[in-house]
């Protein structure tokens, strides 16, 4: 664990959703061996709770917070907690992630809605209710983890697509109307091993790993590596961006 003044977030406070696992997880942890205290948040209270541990073991400073970030009130409450038991707010990663996926004329309304709250909603949510906080002292940045989905899409990922597309947006608009005290980006993973390819054969992997110039998948250290890049001080001239982290693979189709 990073604790002396050589790490890249050193001193920062770090919010990070869907922290779990995955992504999430990964990023959590990276940010916490750089310096950071990280509040740690899932629905998945075992599995966070592993994730704080690991950060604790190590030496760092964590909270777990069990909040549904589709919800208004929740995310409210998760920004709250976070100032309240570190003192300020950094770092946002927003990272958690649910979709069900169909074609429009087979996709419930429910799944529609409850994949646009968690993976955009929430996102407002969290400048709405974090951008304040953060400039009680001196601003902060925001990474959103968007997809290769917000560039391309995918047959039957109707919501999924229209949320990460929607996203690229919304970073957009949130760089504009928050800077230049608040920085605000993306980043894009492309196919990232995570419990997502629970269950996927591993001829199957390497059959999507061969269409990939980098000749593999991602790992969640790939794509947390890219968050702390953003969310450090050597991106302090980068906002309103979107960074793709995908071996290459829209190279492709772009």
């Amino acid at each position: 664990m990073a604790t002396s003044n050589s790490g890249r977030v050193e001193g920062k406070v770090a919010l990070v959703t869907g922290a779990a696992s995955g992504i999430g997880e990964g990023t959590a942890l990276l940010l916490a061996r750089e310096g950071a205290a990280v509040a740690v948040v899932d629905i998945d209270v075992e599995a966070g709770k592993r994730t704080t541990a690991t950060i604790v073991r190590e030496g760092g400073k964590a909270i777990f917070i069990r909040a549904d970030v589709g919800k208004t009130a929740q995310v409210k409450r998760m920004i709250e907690r976070t100032a309240s038991a570190f003192g300020r707010l950094d770092i946002i990663h927003n990272n958690a992630i649910w979709f069900r996926n169909g074609k429009a004329t087979e996709l419930d309304e429910k799944d529609w809605d409850r994949t646009l709250d968690v993976g955009l909603k929430t996102v407002f949510l969290s400048a709405k209710y974090g951008v304040p906080v953060m400039r009680e002292t001196g601003g902060g940045t925001i990474v959103n983890t968007a997809s290769v989905h917000s560039l391309v899409s995918f047959e039957e990922h109707t919501a999924y697509d229209a949320a990460k597309a929607g996203l690229l947006g919304l970073t957009r608009v949130l760089a504009l109307d928050f800077g230049p005290d608040i920085r605000v980006n993306s980043v894009l993973p492309g196919a990232v091993l995570t419990p997502l390819w629970k269950g996927i054969s591993k001829a199957d992997r390497r059959r999507f790993a061969d269409m990939v110039p980098a000749k593999r998948l991602g790992t969640p250290e790939d794509i947390a590596s890219a968050v702390l890049f953003l969310a450090s001080e050597e991106a302090s001239f980068i906002t309103g961006t979107s960074l793709v982290v995908d071996g290459g693979l829209i190279a492709r189709t772009m």
